[in-house]
């Protein structure tokens, strides 16, 4: 892999992350953190969002 492509999946992972935290930071473990961001996108004020209800 070249110096280019790790340097856009870092950014990609960072960027991933920073939706994930948001996610923790409503409620959830951080694996479901990282789904709920692939399966709902970021969260939308307090509204309630089956990502995180176990």
């Amino acid at each position: 892999m070249s110096k280019s492509w790790g340097w856009w999946l870092l950014a990609g992972f960072a960027v991933w992350t920073f939706f994930a935290l948001q996610w923790a930071d409503i409620g959830c473990d951080y694996p479901e953190a990282y789904m709920a961001v692939v399966r709902f996108g970021t969260p939308e004020g307090l509204e309630f969002i089956p990502a995180c209800a176990g």
